[in-house]
């Protein structure tokens, strides 16, 4: 794996566990309400043009380099979590760790940053050539969203 693969581009239509990340990272910064069901539909659309209008994007619903940077590492919100952290983010990453096949350490999306997580995470990161540190931040969200499923 390599930590330089392309954010994926998410548009109304798209599916699939990054969306289903996507729908968490934007409820953990829009505080709102929006289904985590993996369909980029309408709702998610709208969740997404918001979120670029309110960190200076341009608005137009489409999800890319640029919106995934301000989700998983701009400052409009904190999007680093860690072992004890629970949340919207938490399951963002969960998503994603459970999508890599590592099901022995994280069995479930619960929003809740255990041991399981932490396992989870560091296996992550030592496959992808990263520091394993166990804390999904900016320099783990791009590998582990954009390698999901490789």
């Amino acid at each position: 794996m390599t930590a330089e693969a392309p954010w994926p581009v998410l548009a109304n239509g798209s599916r699939g566990a990054d969306v289903t990340a996507l729908q968490y990272l934007l409820r953990g910064a829009r505080w709102i309400t929006l289904a985590a069901d993996g369909v980029f539909g309408p709702a998610t659309a709208e969740t997404v043009g918001i979120f670029q209008s309110d960190v200076g994007l341009e608005m137009d619903g489409i999800v890319g380099p640029l919106t995934w940077d301000e989700l998983t590492g701009g400052t409009a919100f904190g999007s680093t979590v860690r072992s004890g952290d629970q949340g919207e983010v938490v399951k963002a990453a969960q998503t994603e760790l459970l999508e890599h096949g590592d099901l022995h350490a994280v069995s479930q999306v619960d929003g809740i940053f255990g041991p399981g997580t932490d396992t989870a995470t560091r296996n992550f990161q030592k496959s992808a050539g990263l520091t394993p540190d166990g804390i999904v931040g900016p320099l783990t969200w791009k590998p582990l969203i954009s390698l999901a499923g490789d």
